[in-house]
């Protein structure tokens, strides 16, 4: 690339204190915060085993991201694990972790784009999106109408973040502060009915232990939080001194976690909750909602379930577009990624997640489902290689308390990790869901092998990402 090129944009320090948390904590609450309490958590664990294993993730996430706020001071570079691998392990590690996490970000944005139909289905009478039926799909009828709702969020979103990140960051705080504001309307509203306390006993699912039921709900921690590693993605575009980075994550967690187990109490808390998961309710915390405040309370969770499909999709399209520049700059990928417009904008990394987001509904979203699954393969990897990175380098440095700090997390990455590919554990992947990492995985390899020559051998050839990335913000006068 010459230097011509690489002088056509630079990233813009345009992300407030209050639009990196918001990023994050927009990308941790997607719709899954507002539907698993009825799918997975309560019949998993029971209201306490579930409130006492997303607290716990929330904890062990805090423990993560300790090593990504390290990470973020002394590597200040947009890629995040991309680099921090690099760093640690070189450039076949850094392309592993790389694309599997390319993955696990771009499959949230058309899952989310999804949800917006089953909102509509519970706030709209009558369904008004369902129609043009197309087929079905692995048991999920396709209709036109909620493709098109998809598809509008979907480009719409592309083309506020190819506007540039002062727009994306100022949409995403206005999102995640109606999504907060939405949920304690709706928690407020539910209290004021006083509801039975006693509706939450048994607090722990029958037939198994309170252990296991807490570690059915722990299991869904990558899956749960996996965003706030959304804020290394972008570090290069702060206002400010990233000293800060580590107590925005921690508080979008814990804020995060706050909001999961308000969702899940206000689900568990109304009617006993075995009878109502017994009678197979299409969406247990709207209807929930519904029976104790009645319509008001059902836009009150509607709002924030939306809030929460949009501030998830804008801070995945932040993300990815981030880790698709700087591994197109190291030549992990093709060099049009590499392109910044005038306004600091990687848009060509925008423009390709959004073309390949607006394929996805037509695949019904059982499918998108099975994808997803695999988010925590690819997040739980990112985790793994960040905390790995960390104590390599705090040893390096001679950080004993890092040292000791990262290690632990990455004794906990690991685990996440492992579980996914233990039959019995709680979150082993279904045989489509290992499917469709078998096919990423091949394809990985097919790509790394065509690109190999270049990447490794090329011009960047014994230069690590981190001095490659370094080098071109001494050239855009940055440093």
């Amino acid at each position: 690339m010459s230097k011509n090129q690489q002088q056509e944009g630079t990233f813009k320090k345009d992300l407030r204190k209050i639009d990196i948390w918001s990023l994050a904590l927009g990308a941790i609450i997607g719709w899954g915060c507002f539907v698993m309490p009825g799918t997975s958590f309560l019949p998993k664990a029971g209201p306490l085993g579930s409130i006492l294993g997303l607290m716990l993730g929330a904890i062990i996430m805090c423990i993560i991201c300790i090593s990504y706020g390290y990470m973020i001071r002394k590597f200040p570079l947009s890629g995040g694990e991309f680099v921090y691998a690099d760093t640690a392990f070189g450039k076949k590690h850094a392309f592993v972790c790389g694309w599997f996490i390319v993955l696990a970000y771009w499959s949230l944005i058309p899952l989310n784009s999804t949800a917006l139909a089953m909102i509509s289905r519970y706030i709209l009478p009558g369904s008004p999106l369902q129609f043009g039926y197309l087929y079905t799909i692995a048991g999920w009828d396709v209709y036109l109408g909620e493709i098109l709702l998809a598809y509008a969020f979907i480009i719409g979103l592309g083309i506020v973040n190819m506007r540039g990140i002062k727009s994306a960051g100022w949409f995403q705080t206005l999102v995640a502060v109606s999504l907060f504001a939405s949920v304690l309307f709706a928690l407020i509203g539910v209290l004021m009915t006083k509801p039975d306390l006693g509706n939450l006993k048994p607090l722990f699912l029958g037939g198994q232990s309170k252990f296991t039921s807490i570690l059915a709900v722990l299991a869904f921690a990558p899956y749960c939080f996996v965003g706030f590693d959304c804020i290394p993605q972008a570090a290069e575009e702060y206002s400010f001194s990233h000293k800060a980075a580590l107590g925005l994550m921690v508080a979008a967690i814990l804020v995060g976690g706050a909001i999961y187990c308000v969702v899940v109490f206000i689900t568990s808390v109304i009617n006993p909750w075995q009878p109502m998961l017994a009678s197979n309710p299409d969406w247990a915390t709207g209807e929930m909602v519904m029976k104790s405040i009645g319509y008001i309370g059902v836009i009150f969770i509607g709002i924030a379930m939306l809030c929460a499909v949009v501030a998830s999709m804008n801070g995945f399209y932040i993300a990815s577009s981030r880790l698709l520049y700087s591994m197109a700059y190291a030549d992990a990928l093709p060099q049009k990624f590499a392109h910044l417009t005038p306004q600091g904008t990687p848009k060509n990394g925008i423009f390709f997640m959004m073309i390949l987001a607006l394929i996805a509904p037509w695949f019904g979203r059982q499918v998108l489902a099975w994808i997803v699954d695999m988010t925590c393969v690819g997040a739980a990897m990112g985790f793994t290689y960040t905390c790995a990175s960390a104590t390599k380098v705090a040893k390096r440095d001679g950080d004993k308390t890092q040292m000791w700090i990262s290690a632990l997390g990455v004794a906990v990455a690991s685990i996440f990790l492992i579980i996914t590919f233990v039959p019995g554990m709680p979150g082993f992947l279904s045989k489509p869901s290992f499917i469709i990492l078998g096919v990423w995985t091949a394809l990985g390899i097919i790509f790394y092998f065509s690109i190999r020559q270049r990447y490794i051998y090329g011009k960047w050839k014994g230069v690590s990402v981190e001095q490659i990335l370094y080098a071109k913000m001494k050239d855009d006068g940055k440093i």
